[in-house]
Protein backbone atom coordinates (compact mmCIF):
# COMPACT_ATOMS: atom_id res chain seq x y z
CA UNK A 1 0.00 0.00 0.00
CA UNK A 2 1.35 3.45 -0.93
CA UNK A 3 1.16 6.48 1.36
CA UNK A 4 -1.36 8.08 -1.02
CA UNK A 5 -3.65 5.05 -0.79
CA UNK A 6 -3.21 5.07 2.99
CA UNK A 7 -4.29 8.73 3.16
CA UNK A 8 -7.43 8.00 1.11
CA UNK A 9 -8.40 5.27 3.57
CA UNK A 10 -7.74 7.64 6.47
CA UNK A 11 -10.13 10.16 4.92
CA UNK A 12 -12.85 7.50 4.89
CA UNK A 13 -12.24 6.94 8.62
CA UNK A 14 -12.63 10.67 9.22
CA UNK A 15 -16.06 10.53 7.58
CA UNK A 16 -17.08 7.59 9.80
CA UNK A 17 -15.94 9.27 13.00
CA UNK A 18 -17.47 12.62 12.06
CA UNK A 19 -20.82 10.92 11.45
CA UNK A 20 -20.53 8.99 14.72
CA UNK A 21 -20.97 12.22 16.72
CA UNK A 22 -24.46 12.55 15.29
CA UNK A 23 -25.44 8.95 16.05
CA UNK A 24 -24.01 9.03 19.58
CA UNK A 25 -26.06 12.17 20.16
CA UNK A 26 -29.17 10.12 19.31
CA UNK A 27 -28.59 7.57 22.08
CA UNK A 28 -30.94 7.89 25.09
CA UNK A 29 -29.73 10.25 27.82
CA UNK A 30 -29.88 7.48 30.40
CA UNK A 31 -28.03 4.98 28.22
CA UNK A 32 -24.95 3.81 30.15
CA UNK A 33 -21.54 4.71 28.73
CA UNK A 34 -20.40 1.23 29.72
CA UNK A 35 -23.31 -0.33 27.82
CA UNK A 36 -22.31 1.75 24.80
CA UNK A 37 -18.73 0.51 25.08
CA UNK A 38 -19.74 -3.14 25.55
CA UNK A 39 -22.26 -3.29 22.73
CA UNK A 40 -20.42 -1.33 20.04
CA UNK A 41 -16.99 -2.88 20.65
CA UNK A 42 -18.46 -6.34 21.28
CA UNK A 43 -20.37 -6.32 18.01
CA UNK A 44 -17.31 -4.94 16.20
CA UNK A 45 -15.06 -7.69 17.64
CA UNK A 46 -17.56 -10.38 16.63
CA UNK A 47 -17.83 -9.00 13.10
CA UNK A 48 -14.08 -8.84 12.60
CA UNK A 49 -13.54 -12.31 14.09
CA UNK A 50 -16.18 -13.75 11.75
CA UNK A 51 -14.65 -12.10 8.68
CA UNK A 52 -10.99 -12.81 9.51
CA UNK A 53 -11.42 -16.09 11.39
CA UNK A 54 -8.66 -17.81 9.43
CA UNK A 55 -6.08 -15.35 10.78
CA UNK A 56 -7.03 -16.01 14.41
CA UNK A 57 -4.72 -19.05 14.29
CA UNK A 58 -1.77 -16.63 14.11
CA UNK A 59 -2.53 -15.03 17.49
CA UNK A 60 0.50 -14.94 19.77
CA UNK A 61 1.40 -13.57 23.19
CA UNK A 62 2.83 -10.26 21.95
CA UNK A 63 -0.40 -9.50 20.05
CA UNK A 64 -2.51 -10.20 23.16
CA UNK A 65 -0.32 -7.91 25.29
CA UNK A 66 -0.26 -5.03 22.80
CA UNK A 67 -3.96 -5.40 22.06
CA UNK A 68 -4.74 -5.28 25.78
CA UNK A 69 -2.64 -2.13 26.30
CA UNK A 70 -4.37 -0.45 23.37
CA UNK A 71 -7.76 -1.45 24.79
CA UNK A 72 -7.00 0.33 28.08
CA UNK A 73 -6.16 3.57 26.24
CA UNK A 74 -9.09 3.16 23.86
CA UNK A 75 -11.50 2.55 26.76
CA UNK A 76 -10.52 5.83 28.42
CA UNK A 77 -10.73 7.63 25.08
CA UNK A 78 -14.19 6.30 24.18
CA UNK A 79 -15.70 6.81 27.66
CA UNK A 80 -14.49 10.40 28.02
CA UNK A 81 -15.41 11.17 24.41
CA UNK A 82 -18.91 9.74 24.79
CA UNK A 83 -19.43 11.76 28.00
CA UNK A 84 -18.28 14.92 26.22
CA UNK A 85 -20.38 14.38 23.10
CA UNK A 86 -23.54 13.87 25.16
CA UNK A 87 -23.02 17.31 26.73
CA UNK A 88 -22.02 19.30 23.63
CA UNK A 89 -23.34 20.08 20.17
CA UNK A 90 -21.85 17.71 17.55
CA UNK A 91 -19.84 20.46 15.83
CA UNK A 92 -18.41 21.73 19.15
CA UNK A 93 -17.41 18.21 20.21
CA UNK A 94 -15.72 17.60 16.88
CA UNK A 95 -13.80 20.88 17.03
CA UNK A 96 -12.44 19.99 20.47
CA UNK A 97 -11.50 16.49 19.32
CA UNK A 98 -9.41 18.07 16.56
CA UNK A 99 -7.04 19.47 19.21
CA UNK A 100 -5.28 16.11 18.93
CA UNK A 101 -3.32 17.73 16.08
CA UNK A 102 -1.57 19.87 18.70
CA UNK A 103 -1.13 17.19 21.35
CA UNK A 104 0.45 14.52 19.12
CA UNK A 105 3.51 16.63 18.12
CA UNK A 106 3.95 17.71 21.76
CA UNK A 107 3.89 14.11 23.01
CA UNK A 108 6.24 13.02 20.22
CA UNK A 109 8.79 15.57 21.48
CA UNK A 110 8.92 13.69 24.78
CA UNK A 111 9.70 10.56 22.75
CA UNK A 112 12.52 12.43 20.98
CA UNK A 113 10.64 12.50 17.67
CA UNK A 114 10.79 16.06 16.40
CA UNK A 115 7.88 17.17 14.16
CA UNK A 116 8.67 19.07 10.97
CA UNK A 117 8.27 22.84 10.65
CA UNK A 118 5.23 22.29 8.45
CA UNK A 119 3.68 20.07 11.14
CA UNK A 120 4.14 22.78 13.76
CA UNK A 121 2.86 25.62 11.55
CA UNK A 122 -0.10 23.54 10.41
CA UNK A 123 -0.99 22.68 14.02
CA UNK A 124 -1.06 26.37 14.99
CA UNK A 125 -3.19 27.26 11.96
CA UNK A 126 -5.65 24.49 12.86
CA UNK A 127 -5.70 25.77 16.44
CA UNK A 128 -6.54 29.25 15.12
CA UNK A 129 -9.33 27.71 13.04
CA UNK A 130 -10.77 26.11 16.16
CA UNK A 131 -10.82 29.51 17.88
CA UNK A 132 -12.43 31.26 14.92
CA UNK A 133 -15.11 28.59 14.66
CA UNK A 134 -16.39 29.57 18.11
CA UNK A 135 -16.41 33.30 17.33
CA UNK A 136 -13.51 33.83 19.75
CA UNK A 137 -15.70 32.97 22.73
CA UNK A 138 -15.65 30.02 25.09
CA UNK A 139 -19.29 30.36 26.15
CA UNK A 140 -20.38 27.41 24.02
CA UNK A 141 -17.70 25.21 25.54
CA UNK A 142 -17.85 26.36 29.15
CA UNK A 143 -19.16 23.14 30.70
CA UNK A 144 -18.02 19.71 31.85
CA UNK A 145 -18.51 18.35 28.33
CA UNK A 146 -15.48 20.31 27.17
CA UNK A 147 -13.33 18.85 29.96
CA UNK A 148 -14.38 15.34 28.98
CA UNK A 149 -13.58 16.04 25.32
CA UNK A 150 -10.15 17.42 26.21
CA UNK A 151 -9.42 14.29 28.25
CA UNK A 152 -10.59 12.19 25.31
CA UNK A 153 -8.33 14.24 23.06
CA UNK A 154 -5.32 13.39 25.24
CA UNK A 155 -6.07 9.67 25.23
CA UNK A 156 -6.66 9.84 21.47
CA UNK A 157 -3.18 11.33 21.00
CA UNK A 158 -1.59 8.62 23.15
CA UNK A 159 -3.56 5.96 21.26
CA UNK A 160 -2.44 7.31 17.86
CA UNK A 161 1.22 7.18 18.86
CA UNK A 162 0.89 3.68 20.36
CA UNK A 163 -0.89 2.32 17.26
CA UNK A 164 1.77 3.90 15.05
CA UNK A 165 4.35 1.74 16.81
CA UNK A 166 2.39 -1.48 17.30
CA UNK A 167 0.85 -1.62 13.79
CA UNK A 168 4.33 -1.80 12.33
CA UNK A 169 5.33 -4.62 14.68
CA UNK A 170 2.31 -6.93 14.51
CA UNK A 171 -0.48 -8.03 12.16
CA UNK A 172 -2.95 -5.07 12.10
CA UNK A 173 -6.08 -7.24 11.86
CA UNK A 174 -5.17 -9.34 14.88
CA UNK A 175 -4.27 -6.35 17.06
CA UNK A 176 -7.58 -4.70 16.13
CA UNK A 177 -9.65 -7.78 17.01
CA UNK A 178 -7.85 -8.27 20.33
CA UNK A 179 -8.18 -4.61 21.34
CA UNK A 180 -11.90 -4.60 20.53
CA UNK A 181 -12.41 -7.83 22.50
CA UNK A 182 -10.68 -6.46 25.61
CA UNK A 183 -12.39 -3.07 25.28
CA UNK A 184 -15.79 -4.80 25.22
CA UNK A 185 -14.77 -6.98 28.18
CA UNK A 186 -13.62 -4.00 30.24
CA UNK A 187 -16.82 -2.17 29.35
CA UNK A 188 -18.93 -5.16 30.43
CA UNK A 189 -17.15 -5.46 33.80
CA UNK A 190 -17.73 -1.76 34.50
CA UNK A 191 -21.32 -2.09 33.28
CA UNK A 192 -21.96 -5.07 35.59
CA UNK A 193 -20.60 -3.11 38.56
CA UNK A 194 -22.89 -0.21 37.67
CA UNK A 195 -25.97 -2.33 36.91
CA UNK A 196 -26.00 -6.12 37.43
CA UNK A 197 -28.94 -6.52 35.03
CA UNK A 198 -26.69 -5.37 32.13
CA UNK A 199 -28.26 -6.57 28.84
CA UNK A 200 -31.62 -7.29 30.45
CA UNK A 201 -31.92 -3.77 31.85
CA UNK A 202 -32.09 -2.07 28.43
CA UNK A 203 -35.20 -1.16 26.49
CA UNK A 204 -34.27 -2.20 22.96
CA UNK A 205 -36.03 0.23 20.64
CA UNK A 206 -35.56 0.23 16.87
CA UNK A 207 -33.80 3.60 17.07
CA UNK A 208 -31.38 2.38 19.76
CA UNK A 209 -30.51 -0.81 17.89
CA UNK A 210 -30.00 0.99 14.57
CA UNK A 211 -27.67 3.56 16.16
CA UNK A 212 -25.67 0.89 18.00
CA UNK A 213 -25.27 -1.30 14.91
CA UNK A 214 -24.23 1.65 12.72
CA UNK A 215 -21.69 2.81 15.32
CA UNK A 216 -20.35 -0.73 15.80
CA UNK A 217 -19.91 -1.39 12.09
CA UNK A 218 -18.64 1.95 10.77
CA UNK A 219 -17.14 3.83 13.76
CA UNK A 220 -15.58 0.73 15.36
CA UNK A 221 -15.08 -2.33 13.10
CA UNK A 222 -14.38 -0.56 9.79
CA UNK A 223 -12.71 2.57 11.16
CA UNK A 224 -10.27 0.88 13.52
CA UNK A 225 -9.21 -1.93 11.24
CA UNK A 226 -8.54 0.56 8.43
CA UNK A 227 -6.69 2.78 10.92
CA UNK A 228 -4.42 -0.14 11.84
CA UNK A 229 -3.65 -0.91 8.20
CA UNK A 230 -3.10 2.77 7.32
CA UNK A 231 -0.71 3.41 10.21
CA UNK A 232 1.38 0.44 9.12
CA UNK A 233 2.30 2.52 6.06
CA UNK A 234 1.96 6.02 7.48
CA UNK A 235 3.01 7.93 10.61
CA UNK A 236 1.31 9.45 13.65
CA UNK A 237 1.55 13.05 12.42
CA UNK A 238 0.02 12.27 9.00
CA UNK A 239 -2.83 10.37 10.63
CA UNK A 240 -3.54 13.26 12.99
CA UNK A 241 -3.41 15.85 10.22
CA UNK A 242 -6.04 14.00 8.20
CA UNK A 243 -8.15 13.39 11.30
CA UNK A 244 -8.07 17.13 12.04
CA UNK A 245 -10.38 17.72 9.06
CA UNK A 246 -13.11 15.92 11.01
CA UNK A 247 -14.79 19.19 12.16
CA UNK A 248 -15.32 20.18 8.52
CA UNK A 249 -17.10 16.91 7.79
CA UNK A 250 -19.12 17.10 11.01
CA UNK A 251 -20.22 20.64 10.19
CA UNK A 252 -21.47 19.55 6.79
CA UNK A 253 -23.25 16.48 8.15
CA UNK A 254 -24.94 18.39 10.96
CA UNK A 255 -26.45 20.72 8.35
CA UNK A 256 -27.35 18.14 5.71
CA UNK A 257 -28.83 15.47 7.95
CA UNK A 258 -32.37 15.95 9.27
CA UNK A 259 -32.75 17.17 12.86
CA UNK A 260 -34.25 13.79 13.76
CA UNK A 261 -30.85 12.23 13.08
CA UNK A 262 -28.87 14.67 15.19
CA UNK A 263 -28.30 17.28 12.50
CA UNK A 264 -30.19 20.36 11.44
CA UNK A 265 -27.76 22.89 12.93
CA UNK A 266 -27.44 26.39 11.52
CA UNK A 267 -24.18 27.35 9.83
CA UNK A 268 -22.60 30.60 11.00
CA UNK A 269 -19.97 32.73 9.30
CA UNK A 270 -17.48 31.95 12.06
CA UNK A 271 -17.99 28.18 11.76
CA UNK A 272 -17.43 28.35 7.98
CA UNK A 273 -14.34 30.55 8.39
CA UNK A 274 -13.00 28.23 11.09
CA UNK A 275 -13.54 25.17 8.90
CA UNK A 276 -11.68 26.83 6.01
CA UNK A 277 -8.75 27.77 8.25
CA UNK A 278 -8.59 24.20 9.58
CA UNK A 279 -8.49 22.94 5.98
CA UNK A 280 -5.60 25.31 5.19
CA UNK A 281 -3.77 24.18 8.34
CA UNK A 282 -4.21 20.52 7.40
CA UNK A 283 -2.79 21.20 3.92
CA UNK A 284 0.18 23.15 5.30
CA UNK A 285 0.95 20.39 7.84
CA UNK A 286 0.92 17.79 5.08
CA UNK A 287 3.35 19.66 2.81
CA UNK A 288 7.14 20.00 3.09
CA UNK A 289 7.91 23.48 1.69
CA UNK A 290 9.37 24.77 4.99
CA UNK A 291 11.63 21.74 5.28
CA UNK A 292 12.84 22.19 1.69
CA UNK A 293 13.51 25.86 2.41
CA UNK A 294 15.47 24.88 5.51
CA UNK A 295 17.53 22.32 3.57
CA UNK A 296 18.26 24.83 0.80
CA UNK A 297 19.42 27.36 3.41
CA UNK A 298 21.73 24.79 5.02
CA UNK A 299 23.08 23.86 1.58
CA UNK A 300 23.88 27.49 0.76
CA UNK A 301 25.60 27.94 4.12
CA UNK A 302 27.81 24.92 3.44
CA UNK A 303 28.67 26.24 -0.02
CA UNK A 304 29.54 29.69 1.35
CA UNK A 305 31.64 28.10 4.11
CA UNK A 306 33.59 26.05 1.59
Amino acid sequence: MTKKESNILLLSITLCWAASYLFIKNLPDDFSSYAYLTLTCGIAAALMAAIFWRQLKKLKKSVWIKGFLLSLILTMNLLTEKAGISRLAPANASFLAALTIILVPVLLLFLHQKPTRNNVLGAFIIGAGLCVSTGFTVSGFYNTGSLYMLAGCFFSAVYTIAVDRYAKQEEPVLICIVQMFFTALIGFILWYIEDASTFWGITYTRELLSNIIILAFFAKAYAYIVLMFSQKYSDAISVTVIASTEPIVTLGLSVLLPAAYGGGENVTASSIAGALIIAVGAIVAGLTFLERKKQEGERREKQNAS
